[in-house]
């Protein structure tokens, strides 16, 4: 069967789908963070349009499409397709992806450019074009191919947001909106996420959650000279760096306090030491070390799963320090960091906010004024391996597709719409996957999405959904 899909994607993908993601790439789509005026100019209405018009040009059989927008508020596209054959009145399939776009950056090659599509090198140079507009043409062309093949399948729903790069912020009001038509979800298909290598189908398992604010401490009114206040009046930095070594050993990165760990599932572990040589390469590839910086931890292992498991903590931002050309001699009165605090997958985010903020501001050195605002948080993902038919059905998709079994692994990112999935579907399985892969540059210059991995991703997505049992809680 996965050959016949196979061939049906390939020859559909040269004739249509590689020009409609073309297509899809010179719509200058940026989410609403980016755009003051998306509203106005049109754009994510155009990228929503675009997809609904190519969908619909597939002619597949009781298709429905719908834009939902509400007013003041981005657009979502909802496709509702019902089942074929013996499958047609069991569980549905939900599918989700996005169609708003970063910001184009700069540093693109001399030919190639956010908005004009290039094709070099098997790969497809463009702004949305992996991350991850090619999501919707790549499923709806699946469900496409087994229809072809006459392969009877489940109803399929999808919902497309196009406020993924800005927060999500309306998904889940839209989600309730068409709640009565989304029917029984048995299986949920994300493909937002990243690939180790082209070689192989890699499935996200897990990903962190995150808790985010603003820490600031403030010990003047107004800026004094450093000379006369000096070893008098305490430096807000020096608090600052007292408070972050309550929650983090500065030696090591290791994370302190209960709330912040969890216990790593065995299956994890197994997988972990199974595949390390595979996620080590993929790890010591993915970031761009400079001189001889080395990475925290030696042994591998160890690594893979303190990336995917691990807490962490980094400062990425900062208020109340000039920059260097013009900082004078001043003991400055306030310094605020803006924090982000990387959570395990199954640790609860909310719990964790609380703890982070009592004791970030608990008993404030000197007397010091201590404030943690603006403080955001999201829950981690897990997909536990409860489904031996979809087990299966990914591991042949890998053989038969790639030569290679699949690799299971943990994210250091985040995705929190996936862990609301989990808690409005219980019972569904998970496929999240996704096209990231080496020289990707998702968010940066020349992001390019990798033809023949997609061709096989969306061969296997096929695969999966046709494999999906009557009962899919088998």
């Amino acid at each position: 069967m996965i050959e016949k899909i196979a061939q049906k994607i390939d020859q559909k993908w040269d004739e249509e789908i590689q020009k409609a993601i073309e297509d899809f790439v010179r719509i200058p789509a940026l989410s609403i963070a980016f755009d003051q005026n998306w509203e106005k100019n049109g754009w994510l209405d155009q990228a929503v349009d675009y997809a609904q018009s190519w969908a619909q040009g597939l002619d597949i059989p009781g298709i429905k499409l719908q834009k939902i927008k509400l007013k003041g508020v981005s657009p979502c596209l909802f496709a509702e397709i019902p089942g074929t054959g013996k499958k047609a009145n069991d569980k549905t399939v939900f599918f989700y992806g996005h169609l708003d776009k970063q910001p184009p950056s700069l540093g693109w090659d001399e030919n190639k450019s956010a908005w004009n599509p290039v094709v070099e090198n098997g790969c497809l140079y463009g702004r949305g074009s992996a991350d991850d507009g090619y999501a919707w043409f790549c499923s709806l062309s699946a469900i496409k191919a087994l229809d072809a093949e006459g392969i009877d399948r489940p109803r399929c729903v999808a919902l497309f947001e196009t406020a993924e790069e800005s927060g999500s912020q309306n998904y889940e009001q839209y989600l309730e909106m068409i709640q009565k038509k989304l029917g029984d979800i048995g299986l949920v298909v994300v493909l937002d996420s990243s690939c180790g290598d082209y070689d192989r189908l890699w499935i996200t398992q897990s990903l962190r959650g995150m808790v985010s604010g603003e820490l600031k401490v403030k010990v003047l009114k107004h800026g004094v000279h450093s000379g006369e206040a000096g070893g008098y009046v305490p430096s807000s930095f020096m608090i600052i760096r007292q408070l972050l070594d309550r929650i983090e050993d500065s030696k090591t990165g290791k994370i302190l306090g209960n709330s912040f760990q969890v216990s790593v599932p065995k299956e994890v572990q197994e997988e972990t030491q199974k595949n390390s040589h595979i996620l080590g390469c993929y790890i010591d590839q993915s970031y761009p070390w400079n001189a001889s910086t080395k990475r925290m931890i030696d042994k591998m292992d160890e690594v893979i799963l303190n990336r995917a498991w691990g807490s962490s903590l980094s400062v990425v931002g900062c208020d109340g320090i000039p920059d260097v050309e013009s900082a004078g001699n001043v003991l400055r009165p306030y310094t605020t960091l803006k924090l982000s605090l990387r959570l395990p997958p199954t640790a609860d985010a909310k719990l964790a906010a609380k703890s982070l903020s009592d004791t970030l501001t608990a008993n404030a050195p000197f007397g010091a004024e201590v404030s943690f605002d603006k403080v955001g948080f999201g829950s981690g993902f897990y997909a536990e391996r409860k489904s031996d038919w979809l087990a299966d059905a990914i591991r042949e998709s890998s053989e038969k597709l790639w030569n290679n079994p699949p690799v299971y692994f943990g994210i250091g990112a985040s995705i929190p719409l996936l862990s609301m999935f989990q808690k409005i579907w219980p019972q569904a399985s998970f496929v999240v996957a996704g096209v990231l892969g080496p020289k990707s540059n998702a968010h940066g210059p020349n992001e390019c999405l990798n033809i023949a991995y997609a061709k096989k991703l969306t061969t296997s997505v096929a695969h999966i959904v046709a494999c999906m049992p009557v009962d899919a809680d088998q």
